[in-house]
């Protein structure tokens, strides 16, 4: 994960470092797409006051951040935020509609999103927060049609959802189909290691998926490593091209 462990002394050094800090240019780029998407203005503002998006923070659980994220959907202020409180929040609403997070997120313009500060670690708080509220499948639904979807979108939705059937069987499949086909187009190194890591099968039963883990292999120490402790991929034997690799 893409994390910065270090927010809470930027936030102090933003504030203190005048009109060349990072902080005081967070506060004029926003003017350039402020209200253009609910979720890319909570970013924007979360980044201009200091609000922790560190992924799992085990000091704060990004609250502050996430209930930014729950005021966009008009959760109040005060309300709990754990899972249960959130499925609750969200059985309130038809279930078949998305609410206004869900909303923005799935129309959410990614190169624009990756111009705000923090982009991924927010993205990855924000789809926990949707699929903890039964909205995850929305987004990820109007994601999979997308003629086109950075890799490093595929890889988080991968790695943190699909792998484990999230939102459910049939969105999870067709995102890993995307994946495979991005995998064997781009050979990023990223992207297949995560696709040998959560389906390891697929990868060993498509030639051109199993192509591209060996090439990236070749590449890459990392990879290398995994396939080594794999062994064999299933459904795709590997050659001992490396001498000690199985």
């Amino acid at each position: 994960m893409s994390t910065n462990p270090h927010h809470r002394r930027h936030r102090l050094a933003d504030r203190s470092s005048g009109n060349s800090g990072f902080g005081d240019r967070v506060r004029q780029i926003p003017s350039l797409f402020v209200r253009a998407n609910p979720f890319l203005d909570a970013v924007w503002a979360a980044a201009d006051e200091g609000a922790c998006m560190t992924t799992g923070c085990t000091e704060c659980g990004t609250l502050d951040f996430r209930r930014m994220l729950a005021t966009i959907d008009g959760v109040p202020a005060e309300s709990q935020l754990n899972a249960e409180a959130t499925r609750l929040a969200r059985a309130e609403h038809a279930p078949d509609a998305p609410g206004a997070l869900a909303t923005a997120l799935a129309a959410v313009d990614f190169d624009i999103l990756r111009l705000a500060p923090r982009w991924y670690d927010a993205l990855d708080i924000a789809l926990f927060h949707l699929r903890d509220r039964g909205e995850l499948r929305f987004v990820i639904d109007a994601w999979v049609r997308r003629e086109s979807v950075p890799t490093r979108i595929l890889d988080l939705v991968l790695f943190r959802h699909a792998r484990y059937a999230f939102p459910d069987e049939r969105l999870a499949d067709l995102w890993i189909e995307r994946c495979l086909d991005a995998a064997c187009e781009t050979m990023d190194e990223g992207l297949v290691e995560s696709l040998i890591l959560s389906c390891p099968e697929r990868v060993g039963a498509d030639p051109r998926a199993y192509r591209a883990a060996m090439e990236a292999a070749a590449r890459s120490a990392c990879v290398r490593a995994i396939v080594r402790r794999l062994g064999d991929l299933p459904d795709g034997p590997m050659k001992n091209q490396w001498g000690d690799c199985a």
